[in-house]
């Protein structure tokens, strides 16, 4: 491998909730509810959709997290790719 090139990384978040899908999706998919339990965001379910969470900024940290949708699966798959936003993200 030459470059700098950063491997990509993936998280995954794995939960036993006692809620249905449904309510689970609308939390998770949802911007106004998305806000009320992480950050404000533009989010729309569409795949290819960029979008962003932002929160105060902070030292090292602008504050902003660019996104973009990779999967949706209704009720049953989520993906997305962030990153951090502005001089931060190099």
């Amino acid at each position: 491998m030459t470059g700098s090139a950063t491997p990509l990384r993936s998280l995954v978040v794995e939960r036993e909730m006692s809620h249905p899908p449904e309510q689970i999706w609308r939390a998770l998919t949802q911007g106004p509810l998305i806000e009320e339990w992480l950050m404000k965001n533009d989010f729309q379910p569409v795949v290819g959709h960029r979008f962003n969470f932002r929160a105060t900024p902070m030292p090292h940290w602008n504050g902003v997290t660019d996104c973009q949708i990779l999967i949706v699966e209704t009720n049953k798959r989520l993906s997305y790719s962030w990153n951090a936003s502005g001089e931060e993200a190099a």
